[in-house]
């Protein structure tokens, strides 16, 4: 009896318990029990899990983005836009799991939230917006949070978070106005010393970005007094140290530095303060043989390989600061040469070295790292057109260099004796083919060993040494000790190759050369395997043949004529380049007096000796000036450099000349376009017996010609334009002369004679052609290739990947992008379609998106995807963005590459 009643009073309880809990789930009514369930369900279920999500992407943050410590650094680094689409999925299941939260859970009634954690589920949803890098929906939601949650300490944190926002998209005026705002709302009311602690690293971060350095180190500093946290502090420190370095302050700079090596900074972090500590350095106060001690010690750790680069212009720094030019520049080359993923430095130590070399006029060596430099040299750095300029002058002064030497080279060969010239050549090819076949007995043993290291890999993990995890099914690259294993055996073996064709080559480019000099005259500094081999001059040689050694060498007279004229062409640009492009007198002339030393008889000898009276007169060396003007007087003395010699205002006097002459000829064109022909013969008459311009005489010659059609009849033009025809045969005016005599001699009626007024369509409308003066001397602007296409941001738009269906799986890519898109882009409601297209193509259109921002963020963060895009090969698929407007357009014609060129120019601009 006392059984069954204790049964049925557990049912009714278990039943009341049960309605309670459902009636408590409803958020129609604000009860006491309803609060309670909503606000539970959303700290400790929903929001926590959202929370969570956001705080692990913070954490794949963290692992992702690296710091620039070339330049100073930001006390927050939210990451580049790449990094932030690696974390896109943990932050829109943050932003799902806040706005469920809110949607299931919010109580709000009478214009009050009874769920105290609805607040905190939109200021979670509008940082994971932040990080997303979505500026313009997180503006939205700390506004929001700011206009309805006013009294609560959410509101003072979306401030923080809407200034931070403004000042990622660079809103300075805005960050400015709001941080001078915020000061005054902290003032008045009770702000949480969690986000008063981050005001002054705002206002340190925004001066840094606007280059006020000392206003963020009064900032910097306030913040440290307000900041627990060791690892910020450390950043902190290394951002001070930064700025007083830049400040030339370089004992405090010193003394940060050495905080961040005693304090809890990663390792990136302690390495380039030990770095920076070195360019540091102050010689009269430091340990100069401790720090390089220190920095050789550095060098020679393994875990530093990948820092050598900054290691060695470390040293070359030191080496300078003890005005040691030659190790300086040693150590810059080893820094060139140890750069492989760092381009800042490898164009850092590039150039330095460059500038080194340029200064010590060793150019070829210059040109070659000035040429390392501009690969990786972005357009913005300051001086960029100076040293792309030096660069190009450089490179054709090689290239000249390469002539002379190559050709010399080609006819100290030819002068030898049959015999003699055979046997070097045989000796050449057998030392080549000695070279290869080690070369070749090499790599296949370095193969062999990788191959049975690898076997023994295997075997000792499938023997239990290196378990393989089975959930893998075996698959090697699943197994990560064998993945370190196998990377640890490829260094060894290997050493750090570039993924490129050919990679186990370490010289992909076999090259003979037929004397030690010639062979010397080729770097083998690392710079130099980035220089392009843009000196090479001589023709392509095959190694292994001799008688392509033999096509290369002038034997026969007409040969040896044709490698004198390259010897000359190239000594006479390497005066002018000298001379004007690097500004080496002494060089220059000689350039200059070894042409005139070995063509004697050069076309050119009146040129050159004017150029070295000019370098005579401003070197200063008379004698050499004399010389010049002497031969010049006493050779060419009718010539226009002898009468600039004689008279220094000659010059002025023909560029006043020329510029009467180019206004006498508007003149008459504008007085033969209003039908004033008896003035065109006047002009016409005086530009003829006054001036000499080869260019304009011949279209005075031809207005006049026309004239006298108009005013005496068509026989007088035809004979003009005849002599006009013979008389300047390469004149532009030349192809209109002999178009009208054409047309008139096949029966055209002319004008009658002496008809003053009368006109001829022919002769007319062949003015047409001939533009005014101005016209004619001005340069064509860029053209502007028409398109099909029309550029709107704001439409529509939609992804396009296309994929080769004979070398792709289409569907396995259908289904990654799928998978992609639900990791990525869940929030985006997106849908992927196929379409078969011809010639063995098919094209996967995912859709829609709202505008081409939002098109190009999807294009963007899959093209970095590796689950995606690793699946294909290059050459296989095509892909890119298109709008709504332009896609029937696309599928009409169905012209890839000529809406690609569409694509490049107004997307990836």
């Amino acid at each position: 009896m006392k059984l069954r009643i204790f049964t049925n009073f557990l049912f009714a309880l278990v039943i009341l318990g049960t309605s309670v809990m459902l009636n408590s789930c409803s958020t129609k009514k604000n009860t006491f029990t309803r609060r309670v369930y909503h606000n539970l369900t959303t700290h400790y279920n929903i929001f926590w899990n959202g929370n969570e999500s956001f705080k692990n992407g913070l954490i794949d943050l963290d692992k992702n983005m690296r710091d620039n410590y070339n330049k100073i650094l930001l006390v927050h680094n939210f990451g580049s836009a790449d990094d932030s689409r690696k974390i896109y999925s943990s932050m829109d299941r943050a932003i799902e799991k806040a706005s469920l939260a809110v949607q299931r859970h919010s109580l709000f009634f009478d214009k009050v939230e009874h769920n105290r954690w609805v607040d905190d589920c939109y200021l979670l949803i509008g940082k994971a917006q932040f990080y997303k890098q979505d500026y313009t929906s997180a503006r939205r939601t700390f506004d929001y949070i700011i206009r309805q949650y006013p009294e609560k300490n959410t509101s003072y944190q979306a401030m923080l978070w809407m200034i931070r926002t403004s000042l990622q998209q660079k809103r300075f005026d805005e960050v400015q106005s709001a941080l001078d705002e915020f000061e005054t709302t902290m003032n008045k009311h009770r702000v949480p010393f969690s986000v008063r602690r981050e005001i002054p690293y705002v206002y340190a971060d925004y001066f840094i970005i606007n280059n006020n350095l000392s206003a963020a180190k009064t900032y910097l500093q306030q913040g440290l007094t307000m900041t627990s946290s060791r690892k910020l502090k450390m950043r902190v420190y290394y951002i001070l140290a930064q700025i007083s370095q830049q400040e030339k302050n370089l004992a405090k700079a010193t003394e940060y530095y050495t905080k961040v090596l005693k304090g809890p900074s990663n390792y990136e972090m302690a390495f380039n303060a030990r770095i920076n500590m070195a360019k540091a350095f102050d010689i009269r106060t430091g340990n100069k043989s401790e720090l390089e001690k220190q920095l050789r010690k550095m060098a020679r750790e393994n875990k530093n390989k990948d820092y050598l680069d900054q290691v060695y212009y470390a040293l070359a720094e030191l080496a300078q600061v003890g005005h040691n030019d030659t190790l300086a520049m040693h150590y810059l080359r080893l820094s060139v040469g140890t750069s492989v993923n760092n381009d800042f430095q490898k164009t850092t130590s590039s150039l330095k070295l460059a500038e080194m070399c340029f200064a010590r006029q060793m150019y070829e060596d210059a040109r070659a790292y000035y040429d390392t430099t501009i690969q990786a040299l972005p357009v913005d750095y300051p001086n960029y057109e100076d040293i792309n300029k030096r660069t190009l002058i450089l490179t054709d002064l090689v290239t000249n260099l390469a002539v002379v030497q190559h050709e010399d080279s080609m006819q100290k060969l030819g002068r030898l004796p049959e015999a003699q010239l055979t046997a070097l050549i045989q000796k050449l090819v057998d030392e080549y083919n000695k070279k290869e076949q080690q070369r070749l007995e090499e790599e296949q043993q370095q193969q062999m060993d990788i191959a049975m290291s690898m076997n023994n890999s295997m075997t000792n993990q499938n023997s239990g040494n290196r378990p393989l995890d089975n959930s893998s099914n075996g698959w090697y690259f699943s197994n990560p000790s064998a993945v370190s294993y196998g990377y640890s055996e490829f260094m060894r073996k290997w050493g750090r190759r570039k993924l490129e064709d050919n990679w186990r080559l370490s010289n992909k480019k076999a090259v003979a050369s037929f004397t030690n000099d010639e062979a010397d005259s080729t770097s083998s500094n690392p710079a130099d395997t980035t220089a392009g081999g843009k000196s090479k001059e001589a023709g392509t040689i095959d190694p292994k043949d001799p008688k392509s050694y033999l096509q290369q060498i002038p034997r026969s007279a007409e040969a040896i004529n044709a490698s004198n004229v390259k010897i000359e062409e190239a000594l006479l640009n390497l005066g002018y380049i000298y001379k004007d492009g690097l500004e080496d007198m002494i060089k220059s002339i000689k350039s200059f007096e070894e042409l005139l030393s070995r063509f004697p008889q050069t076309k050119e000898a009146l040129k050159v000796y004017y150029q070295l009276y000019l370098m005579g007169k401003e070197i200063p060396e008379e004698e050499l000036a004399t010389k010049y003007k002497d031969k010049i007087m006493a050779g060419y003395s009718d010539s226009d450099y002898a009468l600039i010699i004689q008279n220094p205002d000659y010059n002025k006097e023909v560029l006043a000349k020329k510029n009467r002459v180019k206004s006498l000829y508007e003149e008459t064109y504008q007085a033969y376009t209003k039908g004033q022909f008896r003035m065109v013969l006047l002009y016409s008459d005086e530009a003829l017996s006054t001036f000499k311009d080869k260019d304009l005489l011949p279209k005075f010659e031809y207005l006049r010609a026309l004239s006298l059609g108009k005013l005496q009849n068509a026989d007088t033009m035809v004979v003009m334009l005849n002599k006009i025809v013979k008389t300047y045969p390469s004149s532009s005016v030349t192809p209109l002369a002999q178009d009208l005599i054409t047309k008139y001699g096949k029966g055209i009626p002319a004008s009658p004679a002496g008809n003053v007024s009368g006109n001829t369509p022919v002769a007319a409308d062949s003015t047409a052609k001939l533009a005014p003066v101005a016209n004619i001397t001005s340069n064509d602007g860029d053209t502007i290739v028409p398109t099909i296409y029309k550029v709107n941001p704001s439409l529509t738009h939609f992804y396009i990947l296309m994929v080769n269906e004979n070398n792709v799986n289409v569907t396995a890519i259908k289904n990654r992008l799928s998978d992609f898109i639900s990791k990525n882009f869940n929030n985006d409601n997106l849908n992927v379609n196929a379409i078969v297209l011809e010639g063995g193509w098919q094209m996967i259109t995912v859709s829609s998106f709202r505008n081409s921002l939002s098109a190009m963020n999807f294009y963007k963060t899959v093209k970095i995807d590796n689950y995606v895009m690793a699946a294909m090969r290059e050459g296989d698929y095509k892909h890119f963005v298109i709008s709504m407007e332009n896609y029937p357009v696309f599928y009409r014609e169905k012209k890839y590459n000529g809406y690609v060129n569409f694509f490049n120019r107004y997307y990836l601009k």
